[in-house]
């Protein structure tokens, strides 16, 4: 930009332009530069009034003497796909973006389409200068960010030539003297004195002479940055937190580093994607869709998985395990799968375990150091596991268990017979489903054709003359009071241990008694209740001190 010697000289100016003599938007634009370094506002006001009526597109960059003139290190992180650098570059604050692409170029190779610089969170642009986005002093930061050459539509023809180009110029002096000189494609306009009686004639004659310069050969100028369309000044969007590049509002990710947008960004109202960025939105929402469905499709099809797994009596293991019974290696396949707890074990093992047990619920067999497994195994499973005769025995076995639980229940006295049934206080005879016997609950008999007194006196009469019943009775009676037999303490049946275990179990009731207590081993709820029964290894104590310690 030049400038007037007096303020007389633009009024001069402006009163040609008054008079109808034609001003053109270089003329405006010169007579502006030069009213506002005079500090004439009022020529200023009138210059830029007619620039604005005129809608010209202007440029205005401060001159380098408005600069400090000493360089400033400024530190640049280096990044492409694959790694990154940091470098240093000393700069002027006058030194623009496209000064500061050709310096990289001449100095590391790498060619100005394929860089993108980034500074104070803003996309950098080629006409503005490095202190116009915040660099100020040694130290200051920049992020240079590498594209491919595909990427930049950069073919390696182009790249030699404007590398052949770049060795023979010399480099920029604003990079490196930090003289006022600049290459022809951004140098400022040169200082133009203005007599107070200048002509139009001299002022047009001199902006000729400035655009003269500015139409140097086109080997004379900086090549091209890149083929790539001038971005805004000041970007709409968001700033990543991590590497600080701008984003697209609606990018719901960075397009650089892929970090998560902020939480707390609204996307202004008044923005408008553009066509990338709408087609990249439907991308997405089709992508979103696609992920739905698929999701969608994977729970039905688990769903119809389980459906048909639930259809199975057994769920066989669908990889190797070790059995927690035989510690056998168990194939994929031959092993079963508990339901209630997801252990496995062998079928073997659980067919045995099922042959073994005396309790009408087969309980897991699982066992650790620290955990006991409450799990039971289902009546399909066990169904599935054991043979059809194996099967009808354990059902007999449920019901004897169940059949010696109940507090008011009685069996059928037909010898061999299995019916037996749970009674109410007012109910004195059962019909036996199995043999059809017509059992008398109050005599614990069968006594057809005789009432209750009938059976009883009979009943006496024939202990007072069986010599062989007398004799069985003083013998168990003598048992018992040496100490070899005992009184069942729930059906009083007399019952004896032979040896081994302190542990036994009436064979009517299925009681579990304690021998050297001669009481039952459990409290009224059964196996494990502790609050009853002998109580022994309960906080560390033994029932008694004849006791075995094998209950």
């Amino acid at each position: 930009m030049g400038s007037l010697s007096s303020q007389s000289g633009t009024e001069e100016w402006l009163t040609a332009a008054g008079l109808g003599v034609h001003v053109s938007l270089e003329d405006l634009a010169f007579q502006l530069s030069v009213a506002i370094e005079l500090g004439d506002q009022e020529g200023a006001v009138r210059c830029a009034t007619a620039l604005a009526q005129q809608q010209a597109a202007l440029r205005i960059l401060p001159k380098e003497p408005c600069y400090p003139a000493s360089e400033i290190s400024m530190k640049v992180a280096v990044e492409d796909a694959v790694c990154s650098a940091n470098i240093t570059i000393q700069v002027h604050l006058y030194t623009t973006i496209a000064d500061l692409r050709q310096k990289v170029f001449q100095d590391y190779g790498f060619h100005p389409s394929v860089q993108r610089w980034i500074i104070g969170q803003c996309l950098c642009v080629d006409d503005r200068t490095v202190g116009s986005y915040g660099i100020r002093k040694d130290g200051d930061t920049a992020f240079l960010y590498l594209l491919t050459a595909k990427v930049a539509n950069l073919s390696e023809q182009r790249y030699k030539e404007d590398k052949d180009w770049v060795v023979l110029q010399p480099a920029p002096s604003s990079l490196l003297d930090g003289s006022s000189a600049r290459r022809p494609s951004s140098s400022p306009l040169p200082k133009t004195s203005v007599s107070h009686g200048s002509k139009k004639a001299d002022i047009v004659e001199r902006l000729s002479a400035l655009q003269l310069t500015n139409l140097l050969p086109s080997h004379a100028q900086t090549p091209p940055a890149a083929d790539v369309a001038p971005l805004s000044p000041v970007q709409a969007g968001w700033s990543c937190p991590t590497c600080t590049f701008i984003n697209k509002p609606t990018r719901p990710g960075c397009e650089m580093c892929s970090t998560d947008r902020p939480a707390n960004y609204v996307v202004p109202g008044s923005y408008r994607p553009d066509e990338k960025e709408l087609w990249r939105m439907q991308q997405e929402k089709e992508g979103v869709l696609q992920y739905q469905q698929a999701l969608e499709q994977e729970r039905w099809q688990n769903f119809q998985q389980l459906c048909q797994l639930d259809e199975e009596a057994l769920v066989p293991t669908q990889e190797a395990t070790e059995c927690r019974i035989c510690y056998l290696d168990v194939e994929p396949g031959e092993g079963v799968l508990l339901r209630e707890c997801l252990h496995s074990f062998c079928r073997v093992c659980l067919r045995q375990l099922i042959n073994c047990s005396e309790e009408p619920q087969v309980a897991c067999p699982f066992r650790d150091e620290s955990y006991a497994c409450s799990s039971h195994l289902q009546d399909r499973e066990i169904r599935a596991l054991v043979s059809r005769e194996e099967y009808e025995r354990f059902l007999e076995r449920r019901l004897a268990v169940a059949e010696s639980r109940a507090q008011n229940s009685y069996h059928c006295q037909t010898a061999d017979c299995l019916g037996w049934c749970i009674y109410e206080d007012d109910v004195n005879d059962f019909r036996c489903p199995i043999c059809w016997a017509l059992n008398c609950l109050v005599c614990k008999a069968i006594h057809e054709g005789m009432n209750c007194k009938q059976y009883q006196d009979k009943l006496q009469f024939q202990a007072q003359n069986d010599a062989a019943a007398r004799e069985t009775s003083n013998m168990l009676k003598m048992l018992v009071q040496v100490g070899e037999a005992m009184h069942c303490p729930v059906c009083r049946i007399v019952v004896q241990k032979k040896g081994g275990c302190d542990w036994l179990r009436c064979p009517v009731c299925q009681t579990e008694i304690c021998w050297v207590t001669k009481g039952p081993r459990w409290g009224p709820g059964g196996p494990g209740d502790t609050s009853g029964g002998c109580r022994c290894n309960m906080d560390g104590q033994r029932c008694h001190p004849n006791c075995q310690n094998c209950h």
